[in-house]
């Protein structure tokens, strides 16, 4: 870890993004960008999420942005000492190891390199290169050499106090790495498709995943995210996740699955808005707005599969609807606001006097799968998984969703 890697980040941390960063400090986007991953793989977690264009602080980037700050000054302050005027520029330009500035603090205390040197536990000859070093990356000599040792001069006691400051600093924000660095590499990470509500199918499969998982697997955790199709799948890709639980058949190259339920499908509308079709889901689609998952999600797809199937081209580009990834709102858009959606059958309140829904043929089926990237340690994972679902009794969706 280097002291410009702090600066760096912090100024990530407040200006939202790499290249502004990189705009004022006069530094490569590459550089900033390796600056964020150094801090962020020494501390062992992350301190940013995008969103868009915009990088935002996740709670732990949050958290430690003071601490940040205050090294950025720190760091400020070092980088002025010498012949330089001690602005974020050339702090950021200050790539002097924090491991040099923590071994001069030893021998400022010692005052001597050889009792230094043999505190840390190394050639003393080494110790003086990296004292030597640490002395012409500030630009100015720290210690006033003599037989009898060495002494820090007004320089370095400058620096011991910067120095202890940061190192402080330091010992704070990294402080459980070690604990999280193991943690992560023994996790298995585990996405699926959001659940639907506390009694759906996937939020049951999930709770026994989790409840199973220390029985099977005792030394390695189990960490659980829920997000759309597309992305769980790309997380598979790029390895964000070792196992998916998705709701689509589709597959990228390189990926194993195992369909583990069948459901059907049925638009679900208000009683009274089902009735008024009797059954006719074309006339249905055409004169309600509708509630839809974003395309990113298997339910979408299926109804794309839907409307090719039953509508004209001009008829499918007039249609109305709302894209939301939240299945509680697109829930309370069908209960409450006149609207239709795509769910599972197993999704449908049953009994519900004011719900009431046409089931769709079989083709439309939603499968559940799990799905996971070729390799023999991963398939040790989906082999765990699938055993314990196999106790688990998937409920038969049948083709009677509640009519009006």
């Amino acid at each position: 870890m280097d002291l410009a890697s702090l600066l760096i980040a912090h100024h990530v941390l407040a200006l939202g993004g790499i290249r502004e960063t990189a705009k004022v400090l006069d530094r490569p986007v590459s550089s900033v960008s390796a600056a964020l991953a150094r801090l962020q793989f020494h501390i062992a977690t992350p301190l940013t999420t995008t969103s868009g264009n915009r990088i935002q602080p996740t709670l732990e980037g949050v958290r430690i942005g003071r601490d940040l700050q205050r090294a950025a000054m720190l760091v400020g302050e070092l980088s002025g000492l010498g012949d330089k005027d001690g602005s974020p520029e050339d702090g950021a330009r200050l790539s002097v190891p924090l491991l040099a500035l923590q071994r001069f603090l030893v021998v400022g205390r010692s005052g001597s390199i050889r009792r230094a040197a043999q505190e840390i536990g190394i050639g003393q000859p080494q110790l003086t290169r990296q004292i030597r070093s640490l002395e012409r990356d500030l630009g100015l000599p720290l210690l006033d050499r003599a037989a009898a040792g060495a002494v820090p001069n007004a320089s370095g006691q400058r620096v011991i106090a910067l120095g202890e400051e940061l190192e402080a600093i330091w010992l704070k924000i990294s402080d459980h790495a070690g604990d999280r660095f193991r943690r992560a590499a023994s996790t298995t990470r585990i996405g699926s498709v959001t659940p639907l509500g506390r009694e759906s199918l996937i939020a049951r499969i999930l709770a026994k995943l989790a409840a199973d998982w220390p029985k099977h697997m005792p030394r390695r955790p189990l960490y659980i995210s829920s997000t759309n199709a597309e992305e769980l799948l790309s997380g598979i890709t790029d390895r964000t996740y070792d196992l998916v639980l998705v709701d689509t058949l589709d597959m990228p190259p390189g990926v194993e699955h195992r369909v583990i339920s069948r459901s059907g499908l049925a638009m679900v509308g208000a009683a009274d808005v089902i009735a008024d079709h009797r059954g006719d889901l074309r006339q249905l689609l055409l004169r309600h707005p509708i509630a839809l998952p974003s395309l990113k999600s298997g339910l979408r797809q299926k109804f794309g599969l839907l409307t090719e199937d039953i509508l004209t081209p001009d008829e499918r580009a007039a249609l109305t609807f709302v894209e939301i990834d939240s299945i509680p709102v697109i829930a309370n858009l069908v209960s409450d606001h006149g609207y239709i959606a795509l769910l599972p059958l197993w999704a449908i309140p049953q009994p519900d006097e004011r719900m009431a829904a046409i089931a769709l043929p079989k083709a439309y089926d939603m499968h559940l799968s799990l799905a996971w990237k070729k390799g023999a340690a991963v398939e040790t994972i989906a082999r765990t998984a699938e055993h314990i679902l196999g106790s688990m009794t998937f409920p038969v969706t049948g083709r009677n969703p509640p009519a009006a």
